[in-house]
């Protein structure tokens, strides 16, 4: 208000600042600054984890090095100690001890990312969640599964085989489904069914203060709120630990084929695709290999397909014996 006593229009940047600088409560009370953490702190941390964890926190240096890198090019740098988390109330309590004594936590899943993230630049405590491996909720009516964040997605396409649904996102390596939440994978059937931005529905996520969430509710008609699950979707672990991952599923085609083009150019390639997409054929995916790796992709894209589908692929099995070749 002026002094006259009248209200006047807030501004943008006023609005903005009150949303995310109240002045009455503060939501998260955890240190602004990243600076090197101190030897007692660590070893006081890791003293209140033994207690809580008893075996399930190691200090082993083989264990420590085999969480401190993954399939990145990026060197090693191990964290100070590893925990074996068995649920959301766990990580809750590990992400409050760590907070308290200000050591960095770093989330891991099984070690295939690409991206890094799992470095522990300044060590802390690396928070292991390949023991939630639990599918917790299956509903083929509404064609979704709730699992924790250790579920691999290959375990979780055998646990759908009886169903006649499938997990489509398969980045290739068996890769833990909350870490392919975390990482925003994508895979070979990206082009027709998305990437773990379309197919991830809800999140239970634990924040920096310790506090668990749930990102969204399973149904899908909703425009309530903010879009929190996009928000975690691909924030690689710096914005909270993703515990629970609710996914979308698809039902297994009745059919498959497959074909090998060769082209002279790679925008001949391209140009068969986009025309192919908007003539509005349903492909799955569009592998495009130099010929020495042809022959090693056909092999893997025939194992996987085996494992995924099951005796609905036996019947094509001749058509890749077959392959026809086209120039364009």
């Amino acid at each position: 208000m002026d002094s006259r006593g009248t209200r006047t229009p807030l501004s943008i940047t006023g609005f903005i600042r009150q949303i995310f600088h109240p002045k009455k409560k503060t939501l998260m009370s955890l240190p602004t600054t990243v600076g090197p953490v101190s030897l007692a702190a660590r070893e006081a941390a890791i003293k209140t984890l033994q207690q809580l964890l008893g075996d399930r926190l190691s200090t082993a240096a083989s264990m420590r090095e085999r969480h401190g890198k993954d399939a990145s090019y990026h060197p090693c740098a191990p964290p100070d100690a590893v925990a074996f988390a068995q649920s959301t109330e766990e990580v809750s309590e590990i992400v409050k001890v760590c907070g308290r004594h200000k050591v960095p936590i770093i989330p891991f899943g099984t070690g295939t990312g690409m991206e890094g993230n799992v470095v522990a630049l300044r060590g802390g405590v690396c928070i292991d969640t390949s023991r939630m491996n639990r599918i917790l909720q299956v509903s083929a009516g509404d064609l979704d599964a709730t699992v924790e964040a250790g579920v691999t997605h290959e375990q979780l396409n055998e646990q759908l085989r009886d169903t006649g649904l499938f997990f489509s996102v398969d980045p290739g390596a068996n890769a833990s489904v909350g870490g392919m939440a975390a990482t925003r994978a994508s895979g070979t059937n990206s082009v027709r069914y998305g990437t773990m931005r379309e197919n991830v529905l809800s999140l239970k996520v634990v924040l920096p203060d310790g506090r668990a969430i749930r990102t969204a509710r399973r149904a899908r008609k909703s425009a309530a709120g903010y879009d929190l699950t996009r928000l975690f979707v691909g924030s690689e672990g710096t914005l909270g630990v993703i515990t629970e991952v609710t996914v979308r599923l698809y039902g297994i085609p009745a059919a498959i084929s497959s074909a090998v083009c060769s082209f002279i150019s790679v925008e001949a390639a391209v140009n068969v695709v986009i025309k192919t997409i908007q003539a509005g054929v349903p492909v799955s995916n569009w592998p495009m290999q130099s010929r020495w790796t042809l022959l090693r992709g056909i092999q893997s894209s025939i194992c996987r397909s085996r494992r995924r589908y099951g005796s609905n692929f036996t019947a094509l099995r001749p058509a890749w014996k077959n392959r026809r070749r086209w120039s364009s």
